[in-house]
């Protein structure tokens, strides 16, 4: 390897000319070069410096060492010192020495640039014999040795962080802004730099340009540039260019927060622990994550922020092959001790003495050297020590992940300070923590948390203000560590109950790892299931529906039982047509108690609220139930009250209704309210019509039972007034029954008469029914004068039920009619063939009043 040297100072005249000029030039370097390079390599003295300085006052005179960047990709590292006077006794005259690399060309061995700084192979004045020969070698510094930029970073602790977030976002982004430290000392500057190229990637080190000296940094093109506090001051407010770190005076409290692995490279900086870096440079993960760094820092015992141990602990855990045992240990050991916030570390595991690293340089091996000894994990201490309540959940669950990764393979007196912290933290964290299993501890450690955290997870487990998975984690806790809870059981199950009854999805792992791990807190949540079906099996239902809670229990819990055959076993059609079969529904729900229903009466109320819920049993079904249960199991059960609800509500006409009405009259006589008897009395009367043993009186009958039952449910009346208008229809008996029903003057009744009139079974009749036809008439021509409830029905059942099938008749048929009426009385005749004369209206209807009282002005006995 060759590297082209330059050499520029004030010479005498010659025949490149005379004053600042290159005097001596390795051959080959080109000219675009050497323009770029005499603006790079100038120097102007201090502001406040000599005007003609000593020989000591010249030494202390700022280096300007760079290393820049070339518009054709080839770098300069130049050093520049100022010399004084010149060849005519001219003060001002400086020398720059520079080595030409060419693009993608490095210094011997890799070194960084950085290393050069103050190298023996700089000359302070041109050489002789003209064209000095390309250097093989330079030599690193002795000046930048270990100890002294370790003590470096000490004193500039608190602008590290900062200093390397700007680093960090530079190499992250090109366009970020320029980095400006003030510093009295250039060659603090060149220290900087050595901690810069120590911290970043060693693919970002070699592009980092540098000047450990400018008295114009805002025409410098580095990246890192160094002023004098007299150069600084132009720079304020230039915050999108650069980046001043002052360290002349106290950093500004807001300024940018730092970076997590800056603030990690800080720490191991103070530490001196500077070989991590190169170590972590070959460990897996982005450029610039926390996690592989503030690992190794945290296997040398190096102290960091939470969420720099957070970032460690998911780090090994995805790269657990990446540590050694031994490093593994030594992180877990760290990480079980609670952190501290604070900038100093804890303890320095990197004593100052050691052989020193060249910077840039690699050691052989970075994870066992021979002077960086892993420290040796050590036993843990007598007392174990509590998480903090600061400790941030995101820590806390880092590392539980940490310990579920790795924690098997791990020494006893290794994992159970960290196993202990867990525990600690599983009861006094607010957010939840899963411990690790009880073999995590020794029998010491678990002793002692039990005695120290037994009145806590007493406490927290009978917390009914708090969340019942807190409850459910303590219970676990309590559990590994054999704390005493078992009174406890109880008022927890009460509470899991309820809240798995307002809502179902709260049954999750939490509780079903806990109720595997705790039979006697599944016994209890379960009786307290049972209790609650007793009085709501509508929500225990829902629940078994959603939830997968297992019922396996010697214990009885009949009603439990119950709900979770109607949850888990669908009802089907019971008849191959999709209808339910619910009366055998309620025979397979009773089975399913276990235990007997004669018994244990209330059962049978419970199965018929879970088969038929807020719908109500058909009539025929309620005479199954009836019939095969019997009046005695349901006077117990008190589910009669059921069966009542099922006939007031029978669908009418339907037979059942008043049969099912009859059988209660006579299963119940005592139990059933007045109003309750007296509807059903009504059904049974209706029973009676159909029947035909009824005794005469009925509209009577039926009105004193309806004033009776008041109010009456709709179906009720609907059933007993269409068979008692069908009935005095079609078969109005011996008694003065339509005269009673005129009388009563009842509009439902006068109503539902019309409304059986203009069924087709009547119209039918009318057409071939002679007689039945003639007595209509009759009827319908009754009490013309009455006015009422009659008076509005009367007039229609004449003109729109009986003419028209009168007119549907032919002659023959018409003259069947009037011999029908000629037997009840000539009168009757002699009226018929009146209203049914067509045109003008007729004496007749003057007499029986036919004019319509709903329709003014229509004519009876004539054509509308």
């Amino acid at each position: 390897m060759s590297l082209g040297q330059l050499h520029y100072t004030s010479a005498p005249p010659g025949p490149d000319g005379s004053g600042f000029r290159f005097t001596a030039l390795t051959p080959g370097l080109p000219q675009s070069v050497l323009r770029e390079a005499e603006q790079l390599i100038g120097y102007e003295p201090p502001r406040n410096a000599p005007a003609r300085p000593s020989a000591d006052e010249l030494d202390a005179f700022p280096r300007a060492f760079s290393y820049s960047e070339l518009s054709d990709g080839s770098r300069l590292l130049a050093r520049t010192v100022y010399t004084g006077a010149d060849y005519s006794g001219r003060w001002g005259n400086f020398h720059a020495h520079a080595v030409h690399l060419a693009p993608g060309q490095q210094l011997p061995d890799g070194a960084l640039p950085v290393s050069a700084w103050e190298s023996p192979g700089w000359a302070t004045a041109t050489p002789e014999g003209g064209a000095p020969p390309p250097l093989s070698v330079l030599p690193p510094s002795s000046g930048l040795d270990r100890d002294g930029l370790i003590a470096f970073a000490a004193s500039r602790a608190p602008w590290l962080a900062a200093v390397f977030t700007d680093l960090q976002r530079q190499a992250e982004d090109e366009t970020a802004p320029q980095i400006v430290l003030v510093e009295r000392d250039s060659a603090d500057v060149a220290r900087w730099v050595v901690l810069a190229s120590t911290v970043l990637p060693r693919t970002a080190v070699h592009r980092l340009t540098f000047t450990t000296y400018t008295r114009r940094p805002h025409l410098a093109g580095q990246r890192i540039i160094g002023v004098l506090p007299d150069d600084a001051h132009g720079l304020a407010g230039s915050g999108r260019r650069h980046r001043v770190h002052d360290c002349a005076v106290p950093p500004s409290p807001d300024g940018p927060e730092p970076t997590p692995w800056a603030v990690a490279a800080a720490r191991i900086w103070s530490a001196g622990a500077l070989e991590l870096f190169q170590y972590a440079d070959r460990l897996p993960g982005e450029p610039f994550t926390p996690g592989p760094l503030s690992a190794l820092a945290l296997c040398a015992g190096i102290d960091l922020p939470s969420p720099h141990r957070t970032a460690a602990a998911r780090w090994a855990c995805e790269h657990p092959s990446e540590l050694s045992q031994e490093e593994l240990e030594a992180l877990i050991q760290t990480l079980a001790e609670p952190g501290h916030t604070s900038a100093e570390p804890r303890r320095t595991p990197v004593e100052p003495g050691r052989t020193p690293v060249e910077p840039g340089r690699t050691p052989a091996d970075p994870r066992h050297t021979a002077t960086e000894p892993w420290p040796t994990p050590t036993a843990p201490p007598p007392d174990v020590a509590p998480v903090p309540a600061s400790t941030p959940p995101a820590e806390t669950a880092a590392l539980a992940e940490l310990f579920a990764r790795v924690g098997a393979g791990l020494r006893p007196e290794i994992a159970a300070p960290l196993a202990a912290r867990l525990f600690t933290a599983a009861v006094r964290s607010a957010e939840p923590v899963r411990p690790p299993d009880r073999g995590a501890l020794t029998d010491e450690v678990a002793r002692r948390l039990a005695a120290e955290l037994g009145p806590e997870l007493r406490a927290g487990i009978t917390d009914a203000a708090a969340d019942t998975g807190r409850a459910l984690q303590l219970l676990r806790v309590a559990g590994a560590l054999g704390v005493d809870c078992a009174d406890l059981v109880p008022s927890l199950a009460h509470r899991l109950a309820s809240a798995l009854l307002a809502d179902p999805s709260a049954y999750g792992g939490e509780l079903h790892g806990t109720l595997a791990d705790r039979p006697d807190l599944r016994a209890a949540l379960l009786r307290e299931l049972d209790a609650a079906a007793g009085a709501a099996p509508a929500s225990v239902t829902v629940l078994l529906e959603r939830a997968p809670l297992e019922l396996e229990s010697p214990e009885a819990l009949p009603y439990l039982r119950m709900c979770a055959r109607i949850a888990r076993n669908p009802s089907g059609g019971g008849d191959g047509t999709g209808a339910r079969d619910r009366t055998g529904e309620l025979r397979t729900v009773l089975g399913a108690a276990g235990v007997s229903v004669v018994a244990h009466p209330p059962l049978l109320r419970i199965a018929f609220r879970l088969v038929w819920g807020a719908a109500t049993p058909t009539p025929e079904e309620a005479r199954y139930v009836l019939a095969e249960q019997g009046a005695d199991l349901h006077r117990t059960a008190e589910t009669w009250p059921f069966l009542v609800t099922a006939a007031l509500n029978g669908r009418p006409g339907d037979p059942h209704t008043d049969e099912l009405a009859h059988e209660l009259l006579t299963a119940f006589p005592t139990l059933l309210p007045p109003r309750d008897r007296a509807a059903l009395l009504l059904l049974e009367f209706a029973r009676d019509l159909r029947a035909g043993g009824a005794e005469p009186g009925w509209v009577d009958r039926v009105l004193g039972l309806r004033r009776a039952a008041e109010p009456v449910s709709p179906p009720v009346l609907e059933h007993v007034f269409g068979r008692l208008a069908r009935q005095l229809l079609h078969d109005p008996g011996p008694g003065r029954e339509l005269d009673d029903l005129i009388r009563g003057n009842d509009a439902d009744l006068c109503a539902a008469y019309e409304q059986a009139a203009r069924e087709d079974s009547v119209r039918d009749r009318l057409l071939r029914d002679p007689r039945f036809l003639a007595a209509r008439f009759v009827d319908w021509n009754a009490h013309p004068q009455a006015g009422g409830a009659w008076g509005k029905v009367r007039g229609p059942l004449l003109d729109g039920v009986l003419r028209p099938a009168v007119r549907a008749l032919g002659a023959q048929e018409l003259a069947a009619v009037e011999t029908a009426l000629t037997e009840r009385g000539s009168r009757y005749a002699e009226d018929f063939r009146a209203w049914n004369r067509p045109g003008a209206l007729s004496r007749l209807g003057l007499r029986f009043g036919s004019r319509d009282s709903r329709t003014p002005g229509r004519r009876r006995g004539g054509d509308s």
